[in-house]
C-alpha cells in the first residue's frame, strides 16, 4: 500500500551550532509518526526527512541508513514500554506485588493496542542486527525488569510461582501477554479482540497463574 507522504505545516527553523542532537531526536519523532499514521509502511530516510520538515541531506550525519534509525526507534520504543509500565505501578505500595504485577500488564496491553505499528515493530523478526541487539543490552529489558522485580516481590511475600524461578516466570507473562496481542492485531475487528478484551484476558490468565493452591 503506498504511503502518503506527510506535509509539515511550517518550515523547520535550522539547529544552532550544538543543537545537532535535538535533530536527531526529531528525526526518530517523526519516523514514529510516520508509523503511526501509516501501519506497515516502509520507512525511508526520505520520507522521514520529509516529516520532519528538513532536507534529506539533513539526515545522514544522524543516520547512515534505515537500519541504523530502526535500531534508534526500537530502543525508544522499548524504554517508552518501559517507563508506561513503571508509572502505572509506581504509586503502589512495594507489599502490593500482585495488583503492581497487573498494572503493569494493563499499560503493556494498552501501548500494545494503542500504538500497534510500534509494538509490532518490537517483535518482528529483523527490525535490527543482533550486533545492534546485542548493544542495547538485551532489547526487552525495559519491559523485563518491570515485570522481574514485582515477581521478585512477589516470591518475597512468600507467593508460589507459575514456573521454576522469577526469570522463567517473566518470560512466561511476556509470551502469554504478546501471544493474546497478536492474534488481536491479526483480526482487530474480530468480537474478543478489543482492548478492553485483551486487558482482560490477560489479567485474568495473571491471576490464575499466581493464584494460591486450594
Amino acid at each position: 500500500m503506498a504511503v502518503q507522504e506527510a506535509h509539515p505545516e511550517a518550515k523547520r527553523q535550522r539547529n544552532q551550532r550544538g543543537e545537532g542532537s535535538r535533530l536527531r531526536e526529531e528525526l526518530i519523532q517523526a519516523a514514529m509518526r510516520v508509523l503511526d499514521s501509516a501501519p506497515g509502511s516502509q520507512l525511508s530516510l526520505r520520507l522521514v526527512a520529509r516529516e520532519a520538515g528538513v532536507a534529506a541531506p539533513s539526515v545522514y550525519p544522524h543516520f547512515a541508513d534505515v537500519r541504523t534509525m530502526m535500531t534508534e526507534i526500537v530502543r525508544e520504543c522499548w524504554q517508552q514500554v518501559g517507563e508506561e509500565m513503571g508509572d502505572a505501578a509506581a504509586t503502589l505500595p512495594p507489599a502490593d506485588a500482585m495488583t503492581r504485577l497487573k498494572r503493569q500488564f494493563s499499560a503493556f496491553v494498552d501501548y500494545a493496542m494503542g500504538r500497534p505499528s510500534r509494538y509490532q515493530l518490537l517483535f518482528a523478526l529483523n527490525p535490527i542486527g543482533a550486533k545492534e541487539e546485542d548493544e542495547m543490552q538485551g532489547h526487552l529489558r525495559p519491559a523485563y525488569r518491570q515485570v522481574l522485580q514485582s515477581i521478585e516481590a512477589f516470591i518475597d511475600e512468600g507467593g508460589r510461582l507459575p514456573s521454576e524461578d522469577g526469570a522463567s516466570s517473566t518470560l512466561l507473562l511476556i509470551s502469554l501477554a504478546h501471544g493474546r496481542i497478536a492474534l488481536a492485531h491479526l483480526a482487530p475487528g474480530r468480537p474478543g479482540n478489543s482492548a478492553t478484551s485483551v486487558k482482560a484476558f490477560v489479567l485474568n490468565a495473571i491471576d490464575r497463574l499466581f493464584a494460591s493452591p486450594s
